[in-house]
């Protein structure tokens, strides 16, 4: 039965579950809001469905005593109301009709005027608000999770969601549809035996579930993943663990996720252990890596998305452990730093696509501190990029340091390379930057007594306002120290950490846990 709330008509209520991580959680259906016309008000009906089930951590709604619902899109004011829990019911805040719509779902302990803290958070993956009341009613689902916290998605049974093959150096995409694709990687016995993957895995993090995609045709590790215009991702390189030793993969593999179907592409020559990256074109740029025979790389390629063709890029770049990616909105790709396999290289270099080609444009610039193997990231929003962590050796003997240190890249400003915030000294880090432009770095390799094992260290890098000086938050460290895993940014501003490589020196082991991590809005 609906009940009537100011003048509108709640086809749901709320309920609340009882007890903590463990139990179903609270599920809210909550519908039917006003629409403003010209005409005076029209009922534009919607539905929307709150999910708070995990495995392990504090319950989302443990202490929160009001929720704050906040609607927001192109060309919409923001709308929000705050509701008291206690209440069990009440409407969402009324909305015109349109395209894109986000909720997002934030619980306080209290309303913020009287100190209240946000304490768990959830946002929708963007819906449509249908102009005639007759139309379908969309179901708009949100993910509610407590901030601050590693959380373990729980599936069926409250059981914590698990791959289905344990993997490390994998790749985790970012779908359109707020999925995450999880291909290829490898798994280490007991014994130290490799064996090369060649399944994949899709994640939904607002249902908790892990699907199977479909397979790779071949195994794949330490191969890059790119999400193409249109939402296609291309599966380039890697390599495969066999008798005749590690070999790179000399082919590509462009999946059609709607589709469910993969295209094969072959290289120009095949890699592994390379960098990619799209520009705002589809023109992926393919950098380094190790090809056969075991040496570094000189031949550099592209791949256009538009045709489905590789091309040759005539500036030969051999690199390992550098960073590649896009910047100044997708115009140019920066490759920055890493080895050539005898020296380490201090160049910052900028290409772009023209007349068929990746050229080398702009001036470049000079790391202050030439390092391989350490993350690049965007930097306070998509104009700068950091480059964090790594190490001072073209290779990584015992010889080499592992550098606490980052550097801010800031494409055409009078001083490009300036230093940044500090960290956990370490090598292959994992590193995301955040929707409000903060930097999350997990895990990595460090140096112990008995040599190079896995890190469990975590640190959030907070760029400062107005010229002034960044911040360094350590956060709690990792339940499983680890290296080679991925961490991906969720439409919801949150971060998916996967797998990885628990190395202890004595012993190691392939995770296949998932976990999500929310971090404390800043507003």
């Amino acid at each position: 039965m609906g009940r009537s709330i100011n003048g509108w008509t709640s086809s749901a209520g709320w309920g609340l579950g009882q007890g903590r991580a463990r139990s179903p959680g609270w599920k809210a259906w909550v519908a039917a809001l006003g629409l403003l016309s010209g005409c005076g008000p029209r009922e534009a009906l919607y539905e929307t469905k709150l999910l708070t089930e995990a495995c392990s951590g504090t319950s989302a709604l443990d202490g929160v005593h009001y929720l704050r619902l906040r609607v927001t899109g192109e060309g919409l004011e923001p709308v929000e109301r705050y509701v008291p829990v206690e209440e069990g019911t009440a409407p969402l805040p009324a909305v015109p009709a349109g395209k894109g719509r986000v909720l997002e779902v934030r619980g306080y302990t209290d309303l913020p005027r009287a100190g209240g803290r946000v304490v768990s958070l959830g946002r929708s993956h963007p819906f449509d608000v249908p102009e005639s009341s007759g139309a379908a009613r969309p179901t708009v689902r949100v993910a509610v999770r407590r901030v601050n916290e590693y959380v373990r998605p729980g599936g069926a049974n409250n059981a914590c969601v698990a791959l289905a093959d344990p993997r490390a150096g994998h790749t985790a995409t970012l779908l359109e549809d707020g999925r995450v694709l999880l291909a290829g990687g490898y798994q280490l016995d007991l014994n130290g035996n490799t064996s090369t993957l060649s399944t994949a895995e899709l994640f939904d993090p607002v249902t908790s579930t892990l699907e199977q995609a479909p397979g790779l045709g071949s195994p794949r590790a330490f191969h890059t993943a790119t999400r193409l215009p249109g939402g296609k991702v291309l599966l380039a390189g890697g390599e495969v663990k066999s008798v005749e030793g590690t070999l790179p993969v000399h082919d590509a593999r462009v999946l059609d996720v709607a589709q469910g179907t993969y295209t094969g592409v072959e290289l120009m020559a095949a890699r592994t252990r390379h960098a990619a990256a799209v520009d705002s074109g589809g023109h992926v740029l393919l950098v380094g890596g190790v090809g056969e025979g075991g040496s570094v790389l000189m031949q550099t390629e592209g791949y256009d998305a538009t045709t489905g063709q590789v091309f040759p890029v005539r500036t030969p770049l051999p690199r390992l452990g550098m960073g590649v990616m896009a910047v100044q909105g997708g115009q140019r790709i920066a490759v920055v730093g890493g080895s050539d396999g005898v020296a380490l290289r201090p160049e910052v270099l900028f290409f772009a696509y023209e007349g068929g080609t990746f050229v080398p444009v702009g001036e470049g610039a000079r790391l202050r501190e030439p390092r391989r193997d350490a993350a690049l990231v965007p930097y306070g929003g998509t104009e700068r990029l950091l480059y964090v962590g790594g190490h001072d050796s073209p290779g990584l003997g015992d010889d080499a340091h592992l550098l606490a240190s980052s550097e801010v890249v800031s494409p055409g400003a009078a001083e490009p390379v300036t230093a940044g915030p500090q960290i956990f000294a370490r090598s292959e880090p994992c590193a995301v930057a955040l929707p409000d432009g903060r930097v999350m770095a997990l895990g990595g390799r460090q140096f112990s007594l008995g040599g190079l094992v896995s890190d469990a260290h975590v640190e959030l890098l907070v760029p400062g306002k107005d010229g002034g000086a960044p911040a360094l938050l350590g956060l709690m460290p990792l339940e499983r120290q680890r290296y080679q895993h991925s961490c991906t940014v969720l439409e919801d501003g949150s971060v998916l950490v996967v797998g990885g490589l628990d190395d202890t020196g004595a012993r190691w082991a392939t995770l296949g846990d998932l976990f999500i991590y929310t971090p404390v809005p800043l507003d």
